[in-house]
């Protein structure tokens, strides 16, 4: 450990020295920016055995109302017995004009079966179910548990057993509940009552009445159904011989004879002449197309020349003569004899030729002109009959309007005749389309209240209850809570952990640091105590002292941290308890420790060692009195642990912030720096007033005191804010009040050095 050294240059070398612990803390505050989410999120680790220990009372009060809850309700309700019948839906899509088939679809299946559960459901067939079940009385269930004894002496039931029977009855109705049975033709009925005799009465009476509805709506509709068609089919013979009748009339009276039942002759007539009219323009075209080949090219070329066989048989004597003659005048002259002959025979036959060319000809041309005339003709008459047609088209149109309405009536004649016949044939036949499946049985235990369910159900909402409200309380809890959180908040050293006492098994739970008092002193303070240290837990002392080491560690690093100021963010956050008992394990290191008293307010350092505060440092500042003139007892009274003494203060009527402001503060502290090794100064809380900001320029360092559960982040960053505006140079956090109980291994070591534990 370092001091100052004695002497006349020690004001200065104190002064220098200050400046120095405040350029450094700028140099800390510039290189390690806040850090609050990452302290946020470490608060809010879920830690199931601290908020169990932490809250074990709740939720064993709360588990055992919810379970009073769920036994009170077991008592005041009534047993309520539940019953179930199945019947099947035979034919559910048993329409009777459907068809023989009888079957249909899935969709209208479920179609029917659904409107028969409606029906069952209504409360016209929920009374007739009722009313069917008059006259019988069954008799009153007796039970002999714990909660049939309890309830039969708050709330006796009633011995009548009409009017149990009729009560019993009225819950069955108002309970009944028909259900469908997916993908099947089942239906469930369902219902509750107070007598498992009525529930099961009442459940086989509403399907003895929806049989006999069934059967009886069967038979009206059958009835109904054959009067209906029976008077269609009257009806509709009717409308069959009045329809075929003017049918016959038109005919008669138009005089026109049909060919078939859409076209009459002069349609049939037309559509002839309409064929015969294209297959001799077809003709013609062709004729007219050979007729004006036989006017452009020569005879020979004509295909009608060259494939007629008399041509072609005199085109072939004529070669042939032509070769004879060919022949001979190799031998004879053109003169000859011979040779004449065969010319005479060549120009016979040259001219036949030519005559039966032109004979092709003239029949070529013959069939063209014929073909014009017959198209002319045909032309005409196709005119004339479509101009018939025509006149004729509305009695056409008529007639057929009429074989059609005939042909419909007949239609629906003969529909109506096989449904008769059909319904005549379902009705004849005896069917019941309704089938029991699973009779209804009285239920042996009661359906409701179940006495292990409901109290089950309410213990379970007693824990549930109780996880929310740790829940939003945990959330909700802004405060700090864990060793390190000012670490990660401000990135600052955490000097030390401070615990409470009633987490470490040395006396009750939060009676308060020493157990002498509770928690929270007179002002709210927590009141830790090591007056004397030595009857203090151990644990408690070594907090202390490892929270000392951290702050010396920096007068060994060469950092003189001889004025401490002691703050916290607001009251009752144990700053006072931290300078009363640093100030006792400072002074068992062997210097001469100073406590100064800071709050001009609501002092009470001197009440941590019994002392009276008649004197304090209020009258240092305001008498005008040299401060050489004043006793060493004026300027630190003895606490009687040696090296240990403390400057009360008092409260005042005087202006605090003028005496504050004044010179003479600076004075006061720099005589006591000279005659004391370390001075602790217990301020008041730096965001309430601002005395602690007005002395924080005068001193070394500040030491910020958070409580565990008490200190919010939100205060404990205004506060660290507050001091780097300032430029106070924070030297670290205490935190106090800790609860050892989660902290396993911080317990460890602390009951390690516990002589009686070891």
């Amino acid at each position: 450990m370092q001091f100052l050294p004695s002497g006349p240059n020690e004001d200065s070398t104190y002064t220098l020295v200050h400046r120095e612990n405040h350029m450094l803390a700028d140099a800390g505050r510039r290189m390690h920016p806040i850090t609050n989410g990452a302290a946020e999120e470490s608060d809010h680790v879920f830690r199931p055995v601290q908020l169990l220990r932490k809250y074990w009372v709740l939720l064993a009060a709360l588990m055992i109302l919810g379970g009073l809850v769920g036994i009170t309700s077991v008592v005041f309700s009534s047993p309520m017995y539940r019953s179930h019948l199945i019947v099947e839906l035979q034919n559910p899509n048993g329409g009777i004009l459907r068809g023989a088939e009888g079957g249909g679809n899935l969709e209208t299946s479920e179609v029917d079966i659904q409107t028969q559960v409606n029906i069952l459901k209504s409360s016209t067939f929920r009374k007739h179910g009722a009313d069917r079940m008059e006259g019988n009385v069954p008799l009153v269930p007796t039970r002999h548990d714990i909660f049939s004894r309890l309830r039969q002496r708050i709330h006796p039931a009633t011995e009548n057993p009409i009017e149990a029977f009729q009560t019993g009855l009225a819950v069955a109705v108002a309970t009944f509940d028909a259900r469908p049975v997916n993908k099947t033709r089942l239906i469930e009925l369902i219902c509750e009552s107070t007598s498992p005799d009525v529930a099961a009465q009442y459940l086989t009476s509403m399907a003895a009445e929806f049989v006999n509805d069934t059967r009886q709506s069967r038979s009206q509709t059958t009835q109904i159904t054959s009067d209906w068609v029976a008077g269609q089919i009257e009806e509709t013979k009717a409308k069959v011989a009045e329809t075929e009748e003017r049918l016959r009339n038109f005919v008669q009276a138009s005089g026109n004879v049909f060919a078939g039942q859409e076209n009459t002759l002069d349609d049939t007539k037309l559509l002839q002449l309409k064929s015969e009219l294209a297959r001799i323009g077809n003709e013609k075209t062709a004729r007219q197309t050979r007729y004006e080949l036989t006017t452009r090219y020569p005879p020979e070329q004509l295909a009608e020349v060259l494939d007629d066989s008399v041509l072609r048989t005199y085109q072939q004597q004529i070669e042939s003569l032509k070769r004879e003659k060919a022949a001979l005048l190799t031998t004879y002259t053109e003169k000859h004899e011979k040779v004449r002959k065969i010319d005479a025979q060549l120009l016979q036959l040259q001219k036949s030729y030519e005559a039966e060319v032109t004979s092709v000809i003239k029949r070529t041309k013959h069939d063209y002109e014929a073909s014009i005339q017959q198209e002319k003709l045909l032309t005409r008459d196709y005119s004339n009959q479509s101009q018939r047609v025509s006149s004729e088209a509305g009695k056409a149109a008529t007639y057929n309007s009429l074989k059609r309405e005939v042909d419909t009536q007949r239609q629906m004649y003969q529909n109506l005749l096989l449904q008769q016949s059909q319904a005549n044939l379902s009705g004849s036949v005896p069917v019941n389309s309704i089938r029991t499946v699973e009779a209804a049985t009285p239920a042996d235990a009661p359906y409701k209240p179940q006495p292990v369910l409901n109290i089950s159900f309410g213990i379970a909402f007693g824990l549930a209850l109780t996880a929310g409200f740790v829940f939003l309380r945990e959330r909700l809890d802004r405060s700090i809570k864990q060793p390190g959180t000012s670490r990660r908040l401000f990135n600052l050293p955490e000097l030390g952990v401070i615990p409470n006492l009633g987490t470490n098994g040395d006396g009750p739970a939060k009676r308060g640091w020493l157990g002498s008092k509770p928690q929270n002193g007179t002002n709210g303070e927590p009141t830790t105590s090591l007056v004397p240290h030595l009857s203090s837990p151990q644990f408690v002392t070594e907090s202390f002292r490892s929270t000392l080491a951290s702050i010396l560690r920096n007068q060994a690093a060469g950092l003189a941290q001889k004025i401490i100021l002691v703050t916290s963010p607001g009251p009752s956050e144990g700053k006072t308890t931290v300078v009363q008992n640093l100030g006792v394990v400072l002074a068992e290191t062997g210097r001469k420790v100073l406590l100064i008293d800071g709050d001009f307010r609501r002092p009470h350092l001197h009440r941590k060692f019994g002392l009276p505060n008649e004197w304090g440092l209020i009258d240092l500042l305001c008498e005008d009195v040299p401060l050489s003139e004043y006793s060493a007892q004026q300027l630190g009274t003895p606490t009687g642990h040696p090296g240990l003494a403390i400057l009360p203060n008092r409260v005042t009527q005087d202006n605090v912030a003028k005496a504050l402001y004044s010179p003479r503060l600076r004075a006061i502290l720099e005589i006591l720096a000279k005659r004391y090794d370390m001075i602790l100064i217990d301020a008041p809380p730096i965001l309430s007033v601002a005395d602690a900001r007005i002395i924080a320029p005068l001193v070394d360092s500040l030491i910020l005191v958070l409580r565990a559960g008490v200190t919010d982040r939100e205060s404990a960053m205004d506060a660290y804010q507050r001091i780097q505006e300032d430029g106070g140079t924070l030297l670290g956090t205490v935190l106090t009040d800790y609860d050892l109980s989660a902290d396993r291994r911080r317990q460890y070591y602390y009951d390690y050095g516990n002589p009686a534990r070891s």
